[in-house]
């Protein structure tokens, strides 16, 4: 069947301009929007409208489109950008398809790919009993063919995208990127981070090793990117600090007396905040400093074998913390926060009362997500753009994700 699709801003790397051509080879239209430089360097020859104008005129400007262009669908990577939320409305309203594309929620070699929204957005059921019912038409999730994703090719592509939307700056004069700090600085925060990397490793380490050879019980509470949406739309805080001092403040009253609280910082976080340092404050104010480890970097899946517990916001960490089997919370919106898989009451309680997983309803929670919003690929490397442009087509094509 053919179809039309509106392609709002993508990935910084060429995946939208491949997914673009080989729908256009499959018998379809697809009509992009540029909203700034980064968008135009990476549009390949698809057909493009650029928008100039300012946010507020976007609501029109995206109606007039809509009418004029008889589409069927609009794709569009992460759907809480300042320039994406006007479209959903509309959208609906005139019966257009929405797919959205996303960082995986299972980690490494996946995306996401679901109708209408992502995270807090998602339609997904978060009813139990639901999912357990879907494992007689769920196949088992497989296992993701590696797609030599690597942070040296992302971060060529997003200087790139950066560097073009400095110098067509003057053609995109009201353009605001939902990132809020100019990339030299988080570049220079980034680069500032690396050089530091081989000691972070070996600070995280010796933490884990003495944690455990004293077979100390510990909690553990990863962070996540400040301007990410998943902290800025689909949380209760203004931003990690404040989520930083919620964990700190309960597990300081209610943590029983002899567990630690180790905090990983996000593996990208430029430094820009100082996470550290406030926490270390909080502790010394909360008389718990002998009991906070702060790191940097740490292998994860070993912290979580052994740890006590796992809090999160809504970090897809969560879900690796599920499939270590320990007990979790979450504490903003996400699509595991489920009764069976995380701990409902409050987090006061949560250190002294929660329960393993379900492991059966984590299962099949798992293979329905990988079968229905996951496809095997990532947005950066050549191998894994093509992996995804072929998952993202036969997806599409279908309309049959959740």
């Amino acid at each position: 069947m053919h179809r039309s699709f509106l392609a709002l801003q993508g990935t910084a790397s060429p995946f939208f301009s491949r997914l673009a051509t080989a729908l256009h080879e499959r018998g379809h239209e697809v009509r992009r929007v540029n909203f700034c430089g980064g968008d135009l360097a990476y549009a390949g020859n698809t057909d493009a409208w650029n928008f100039r104008g300012q946010a507020a005129a976007l609501s029109e400007w995206y109606v007039n489109q809509v009418k004029a262009g008889s589409f069927t669908d609009v794709i569009m990577f992460g759907d809480c950008r300042e320039i994406h939320r006007p479209i959903h409305p509309i959208a609906e309203t005139h019966g257009l398809r929405v797919h959205v594309f996303e960082e995986g929620y299972v980690r490494p070699h996946w995306l996401t790919l679901e109708k209408h929204g992502v995270n807090g957005r998602s339609q997904l059921p978060r009813d139990p009993a639901w999912y357990l019912d879907q494992r007689r038409f769920t196949p088992p999730s497989p296992v993701g063919k590696p797609t030599g994703y690597n942070l040296f090719e992302r971060a060529f592509h997003d200087i790139r995208y950066r560097a073009a939307n400095s110098l067509f700056a003057p053609r995109f004069p009201h353009y605001r990127s939902h990132r809020p700090r100019n990339g030299f600085f988080e570049y220079a925060g980034l680069a500032a981070r690396a050089l530091r990397q081989r000691q972070h490793h070996k600070d995280s380490d010796q933490v884990t090793r003495d944690l455990l050879d004293a077979k100390q019980p510990y909690y553990i509470f990863p962070l996540q990117l400040n301007s990410d949406a998943q902290i800025v739309v689909h949380s209760p805080f203004d931003g990690v600090r404040e989520a930083i001092t919620k964990v700190l403040t309960s597990f300081a009253t209610h943590a029983p007396a002899d567990t630690y609280l180790v905090i990983k910082n996000h593996p990208l976080d430029t430094g820009l905040i100082d996470h550290r340092s406030h926490a270390l404050q909080l502790a010394r104010d909360l008389d718990i400093t002998d009991r906070l480890r702060f790191i940097d970097a740490g292998h994860l899946p070993t912290l979580l074998d052994n740890a006590r517990g796992a809090v999160v916001v809504n970090s897809t960490v969560g879900l690796s913390a599920l499939h270590h089997r320990r007990p979790l919370m979450a504490l903003g919106t996400s699509i595991y926060n489920i009764p069976g898989l995380t701990w409902q009451g409050s987090l006061d309680d949560f250190w002294t009362q929660a329960d393993e997983p379900d492991m059966a309803l984590y299962q099949a929670f798992l293979d329905y997500v990988v079968h229905h919003t996951q496809i095997n690929g990532d947005f950066y490397t050549k191998t894994g753009i093509a992996m995804a442009v072929a998952g993202a087509v036969q997806r599409l094509e279908a309309a049959a994700h959740a």
